[in-house]
């Protein structure tokens, strides 16, 4: 993506193949998870915002990534450890699948924080 996208629809139109279907599978996941929340681009993202923005995620050449989840409780983060590239972030590679329902809990566990 080249340029800031006006919306999240917008984002995930610009990716095909895998990280298209990564990008549209995350967005439904965190969308379920955080019924409340409402979507935004924040960082030249998505981002999935109650007051503030809760979790953000995007798409790179052979990875999904989640942003925004420093200061959760290490109960939410235990089974997503191994995902841990650097401070702040949690990768994905395309070709496996994304471990869903922790991160589903992970987004309502820091939607609460916002509430």
């Amino acid at each position: 993506m080249a340029d800031k996208p006006s919306s999240v629809d917008v984002y995930i139109a610009g990716f095909t193949g895998l990280q298209h279907a990564k990008l549209v599978e995350l967005r439904g996941a965190l969308r379920a998870a955080v019924l409340d929340a409402h979507e935004k681009i924040s960082y030249g993202m998505p981002a999935i915002s109650i007051r503030k923005n809760v979790i953000y995620y995007a798409a790179w050449e052979k990875h999904v990534a989640v942003y925004g989840w420093l200061g959760a409780e290490d109960a939410f983060l235990e089974p997503l450890k191994s995902y841990i590239s650097s401070k702040g972030t949690l990768k994905f590679p395309l070709n496996d699948a994304l471990p869903l329902d922790d991160l589903c809990r992970l987004a309502a566990h820091l939607a609460e924080r916002c509430r």
